[in-house]
């Protein structure tokens, strides 16, 4: 049994902050700013002549934008809709590692979602809702954890952090509020790069959390404590 709850607090750790695929509805004629982009290996083969390696693409932007970078010479870009990394594929004719890559710029859109939810906002005090400490489960699949999240508001802006029972935390970073959803970014714990988390309220005391990356998708209710 302890086995099985370690298990679970691992998987819960590695994804507990990842912004859900689903929710974006990116409007890509519309760019809200700049972000940072990184490509990651995460395996790579071939032989003389013909090369390929799977990668991560990781924007800085919770969804919603468009990466451009080179492959040696040739131009590639990556279209990240429902969270902050997509995972592609890609080909050459000589081995390939990271020194073969350059990011060329990094393009955030508008999440039409975030937009409609913003203007429904009741002011300030609206966005101050979110403050508080939050308690509840988190599960992917067949594994469940609890959690705790602190949220801290000041103006749009949104920092804080969140545990879990078995001691390992992260800091809230480019935290956001927009409408009635916050999002932010986080270093995960297990060294595997940054992730994303959206949350979005549901009442006064209740926000629904939802958390994906790199393919995976964990979600849950949150009460206030």
């Amino acid at each position: 049994m302890r086995l099985l709850l370690s298990a679970v607090y691992s998987a819960f750790m590695v994804v507990s902050s990842w912004s859900v695929a689903a929710a974006a509805d990116c409007d890509f004629n519309k760019r809200v700013g700049a972000c940072k982009a990184k490509i990651e290996i995460r395996s790579s083969t071939g032989s003389k002549g013909s090369y390929s390696a799977e990668i991560i693409v990781r924007s800085s932007a919770p969804t919603c934008s468009k990466v451009d970078y080179y492959l040696d010479n040739t131009p590639q870009r990556a279209i990240l809709k429902g969270g902050n990394a997509e995972p592609e594929s890609v080909f050459g004719t000589r081995p390939i590692s990271r020194k073969n890559f350059k990011v060329e710029k990094c393009a955030a859109f508008e999440d039409r979602q975030n937009a409609a939810q913003g203007g429904q906002q009741q002011g300030r005090e609206g966005s101050k809702s979110f403050a508080g400490t939050w308690h509840g489960k988190v599960g992917w699949m067949m594994l469940s954890a609890p959690m705790t999240l602190n949220l801290r508001i000041n103006g749009n802006s949104v920092s804080g952090n969140s545990s879990s029972p078995n001691g390992q935390s992260y800091e809230i970073q480019n935290g956001r509020v927009s409408g009635n959803t916050v999002s932010y970014t986080y270093q995960q714990p297990s060294g595997d790069g940054e992730a994303s988390v959206r949350i979005t309220m549901k009442s006064a005391n209740s926000i629904s959390y939802s958390a994906s990356a790199s393919g995976v998708t964990m979600s849950g209710t949150l009460q206030r404590r």
